[in-house]
């Protein structure tokens, strides 16, 4: 039986947003994964219950379609261990190593939060100096145990430089903030594509009005990144992100 490693007092660093489809999850690797590259130890829990994409942005996939899952199993049992999975460096979870390729996860709150915390608590980690979680997109259930089941929980937002994501993460604002959450800035994604040729900007959004921007809410804007098909986001351009939590982490 696997020994059981909890986080305990870990910093986690939660990369979230207010709605799909702004790169959210290639924000948490590259972030990640900056983070071994500059010595840390660091583990990535992919906190998206319902639409796990971590597995495939690591190149992992499962499957083998799976019987059940296991929300939950009392601490010491032979089924309590998960055993992460290392990747580049990282220690990973997700559910998307529990269920087959093409399987979802479909659970009420109450589970949703017993799996989370399973996730959180029960996964081999090792040795960690931060855990980054990937969570899904909105102010739902998944974010709310999240806070609840780690004290110390820093952020990055992620958004599009769109109104309706910026109105989207804005919620998400107000929420953190009432929960006495660190929000440590923001990441402008998918900003503009970059001609090949001559290196001029096209914007690939009409921007929002400054005044209805999470920045306008005093968001810190670390990095505004490019559009670039079929490529990771480089550690380049996620740094800026990346030197905000190393400042956390080192206070």
């Amino acid at each position: 039986m696997l020994p059981v490693n909890t986080v305990g007092d870990v910093p986690v660093v939660a990369v979230a947003s207010g709605k799909g489809g702004v790169g959210k999850t290639s924000v948490a690797v590259s972030l990640a994964r900056d983070l071994v590259a500059r010595g840390r130890r660091v583990g990535l829990l992919d906190a998206d219950l319902y639409g796990p994409d971590v597995p495939r942005m690591l190149g992992i996939r499962r499957d083998a379609p799976a019987e059940s899952v296991q929300v939950a199993a009392a601490p010491g049992s032979r089924y309590a261990a998960i055993e992460a999975v290392a990747v580049d460096g990282l220690k990973v979870a997700s559910v998307g190593f529990l269920l087959g390729r093409e399987q979802g996860f479909a659970a009420a709150a109450p589970f949703a939060e017993l799996l989370l915390g399973r996730l959180i608590r029960q996964t081999v980690w090792g040795a960690l100096d931060v855990l980054v979680v990937d969570l899904p997109p909105g102010t739902g259930d998944v974010q709310t145990a999240l806070l609840r089941l780690s004290d110390r929980v820093a952020v990055i937002l992620v958004a599009t430089p769109d109104e309706v994501a910026h109105l989207d993460t804005g919620r998400t604002v107000a929420v953190l903030r009432q929960a006495d959450a660190e929000i440590l800035g923001g990441v402008a994604n998918m900003a503009y594509l970059t001609c090949p040729d001559c290196g001029a900007e096209t914007a690939l959004h009409a921007p929002a009005p400054a005044d209805r921007t999470i920045w306008a809410l005093g968001v810190p804007k670390l990095a505004r990144l490019p559009f670039r098909p079929a490529t990771p986001i480089s550690p380049e351009d996620i740094r800026p992100a990346t030197h905000a939590v190393t400042a956390y982490l080192d206070r």
